[in-house]
């Protein structure tokens, strides 16, 4: 038997072009095969887990529904709303924000003109939004903009409540817009069967992509922590170990949320905040929840009912379980009826 060690790559080089929202990463050695995991993990979660900001709903004053046209602009609303989701954007707000924009006599609309005043960077500045083409033409709109991660369906987004005319829209919320990956042979010595992991990233500007990439990975190793962290263990026959706690974890606190039946809000919010399991929902203390964004009182008194049916209650101290760390997120709640309040407030 040949005595080696495991080999594992010791950084990266990063090469990067005239495109500022492009980088090239190359990761080497890794043992056989471990390219192709690391790097199909890390494009997954690049592309489906990296927080990021859209536009999730618009009104027209003018405008009942999306399937029609307003008088003076060249475009119909649903053309209007397609340019609108077409923006490349970041909120500089922890919470989402509507907005009122208004435009009067001829002229084009830019991404530029719409997030004016708006703390909100915008990345394709130049991208159309409408054509007034006539002196008298006059529109007026509401623009609501979210934080969130992933791909979300408009249907997803709907509240029972928002004002009549609202229209909501498929969103994005991804700042990485594109992830490749190759696998290369490697040399190690004399050896050339190790991998090399070319991985190719471009994103929308609202984040440099070895930031996302460092994110990607810190949303990995969280999930992994677990299998690392946890202490309940059970001793092997005769190995004489004593590192076993003398009080094992409550298995409940192993389980999914998913187990407690919550709310769409509140079951996003706790997702978007890296709750994964009922152990670490259980060290939030109330002030904590309320402190998330979009989380309000009845989100809140929905999880301490739930959480008092387990015989648990918040604010415990639970060893063996690491807190939750915002950024390791999970899929958005579906099928599940959201009662919460009203468009406005985005929040209970």
């Amino acid at each position: 038997m040949i005595n080696r060690e495991f080999t594992i790559p010791q950084g990266y080089k990063v090469e990067t072009g005239e495109d500022p929202h492009y980088a090239r990463f190359i990761v080497e050695p890794f043992e056989r095969g471990y390219g192709t995991t690391v790097g199909n993990a890390l494009r997954r979660v690049l592309l489906a887990s990296i927080p990021g900001s859209a536009v999730t709903a618009v009104r027209f004053e003018e405008a009942p529904h999306e399937f029609m046209a307003i008088d003076g602009v060249k475009e119909d609303v649903s053309e209007i709303v397609l340019n609108i989701k077409a923006c490349k954007i970041r909120l500089n707000e922890p919470t989402s924000i509507i907005f009122k924009f208004e435009k009067k006599g001829a002229g084009v609309v830019t991404a530029a003109d719409l997030f004016a005043n708006q703390p909100i960077d915008v990345f394709n500045p130049d991208q159309l939004i409408m054509t007034a083409v006539a002196d008298t033409a006059s529109v007026t709109m509401e623009v609501k903009v979210d934080n969130g991660y992933g791909f979300v369906l408009s249907e997803q987004l709907e509240q029972p409540h928002a004002p009549l005319g609202t229209i909501y829209l498929d969103a994005n919320f991804s700042p990485v817009s594109r992830v490749n990956f190759i696998i290369e042979d490697a040399r190690v010595g004399q050896m050339t069967d190790y991998d090399r992991l070319i991985l190719d990233i471009w994103t929308t500007g609202a984040i440099e992509p070895e930031e996302a990439l460092k994110k990607a990975a810190a949303i990995l190793m969280d999930h992994f922590s677990i299998f690392c962290d946890r202490r309940v263990k059970e001793a092997l026959p005769g190995d004489g170990s004593s590192q076993a706690p003398k009080e094992p974890i409550n298995p409940e606190l192993l389980e999914s949320i998913n187990k407690m039946e919550l709310s769409a809000r509140a079951m996003n919010c706790l997702r978007a905040a890296g709750v994964t399991m009922i152990g670490q929902l259980v060290q939030f203390t109330e002030n904590d929840l309320l402190k998330l964004p979009n989380f309000g009182r009845k989100s809140l008194e929905e999880i301490k009912e739930k959480v008092a049916e387990l015989h648990l209650s918040l604010g415990m101290t639970v060893p063996g379980i690491p807190p939750a760390v915002p950024g390791s997120l999970g899929p958005v709640a579906r099928d599940v009826e959201d009662d919460d309040d009203d468009y406005e407030k985005g929040d209970e």
